[in-house]
């Protein structure tokens, strides 16, 4: 998303945590507004001249909202609605990224629930680890990216292989993540989302690619390391690949900081041919 974007889906985000957050009572249903948000979603994914109207920037702000309400009032649970209201009379840079914005309410009201359980670092770690087998198996992501295959079947499929090992919230945004087919891979989808996660605790993901195991001091002196070093809380996702011979390589968003037996190799390498 470019500048306008981010300020927008910043802007929006800020105001669904309001919405989401009821002092005087249990708080909304989560899970029917995730669905209602993904609904959304859809649609303005399939209606491109509605995704339009309801972004341009040369109809006002009450325009477009009151459009949204007589399309959408009624048909979505009250938090829903007016997440997409607050989404609607923001200005974006693009179309398409109103609609990414709405997804990703839904996303975050997932998260949310899982959060209210209690299990939002079990849904992160099982991203993760999804996010693994399909880079460690072609032909399962292959069949995940198969356009002749139907979505229903894949949904259905990642209902088999998660419904009895993996938390129901983690289901459904592997699931979710499906759907959204232009915003990358699967396997990119779920680090994305993952990130999200991360986020709700104002904490970064990082990445850990290490050469063998890492026990639990190792980790948290790690953990501490690359907090101090981007001055905020760190959450650590450890992958195992012994193709690194020795050493780590870290991932925090874009930047990443290799101290593996084969990058110094390589390094070597370099340096005596030249």
């Amino acid at each position: 998303m470019e500048g306008a974007s981010r300020r927008a889906l910043a802007a929006v985000r800020a105001r669904f945590d309001e919405l989401i957050v009821d002092p005087a009572g249990p708080g909304p249903d989560l899970d029917r507004i995730a669905d209602d948000l993904g609904a959304v979603a859809d649609l303005l994914a399939s209606e491109i001249s509605l995704r339009r109207a309801l972004s341009d920037p040369g109809i006002g702000a009450p325009s477009r909202v009151g459009l949204a309400d007589r399309l959408l009032a009624g048909r979505l649970a009250p938090v829903a609605l007016e997440a997409v209201r607050a989404a609607v009379a923001e200005r974006w840079s693009r179309a398409l990224d109103l609609r990414f914005a709405i997804a990703e309410l839904g996303i975050e009201a997932v998260l949310a629930k899982a959060q209210a359980d209690g299990a939002l670092d079990e849904v992160e770690d099982e991203l993760f680890r999804f996010g693994r087998i399909l880079d460690s198996a072609p032909q399962l992501a292959l069949a995940f990216t198969d356009p002749a295959l139907p979505l229903a079947r894949k949904e259905a499929l990642v209902e088999g292989l998660l419904a009895s090992k993996a938390n129901p919230a983690t289901v459904r945004l592997v699931q979710r993540a499906l759907s959204e087919t232009d915003r990358g891979d699967l396997e990119r989808r779920l680090g994305a989302i993952a990130v999200t996660a991360a986020a709700r605790r104002d904490r970064l993901l990082a990445v850990v690619r290490s050469a063998r195991p890492l026990d639990d001091d190792q980790v948290a002196a790690l953990r501490a390391a690359i907090s101090r070093y981007f001055g905020r809380n760190i959450q650590l996702q450890v992958d195992v690949d012994p193709a690194l011979i020795g050493g780590v390589v870290v991932r925090v968003g874009d930047e990443v900081v290799d101290g593996s037996v084969v990058r110094r190799l390589a390094d070597a390498r370099r340096r005596l041919l030249r």
